[in-house]
């Protein structure tokens, strides 16, 4: 018998432009990984959202991803239940 993967409820946050195009944020059930956190966070925002947060099946690199307030950068992890994913694009600012 093979073990079927729990499905984990994760929340994903927005900032900035990303939340002026999409919203605050989105519930989601998922496998557990970030990529498919997302993938079915684009189910509820829409295609372009897939299009701002990975690149060819990958994270994308111009973005900073946060679980629970830590950068995931380096260290992609399982996530569990009642975790916050935030996503935040690339800002400039100044004068």
């Amino acid at each position: 018998m093979v073990a079927m993967k729990r499905a984990v409820k994760v929340r994903v946050e927005l900032f900035a432009t990303l939340r002026k195009k999409f919203g605050k944020m989105v519930e989601v059930e998922c496998n557990g990984t970030i990529e498919d956190c997302f993938i079915q966070a684009s189910k509820v925002l829409g295609k372009d959202f897939l299009k701002e947060v990975m690149k060819n099946g990958k994270l994308r690199d111009d973005r900073i991803i946060t679980v629970n307030g830590r950068n995931i950068k380096d260290e992609l992890r399982k996530l569990e239940d009642g975790d916050v994913v935030s996503v935040f694009p690339p800002i400039a600012g100044g004068t």
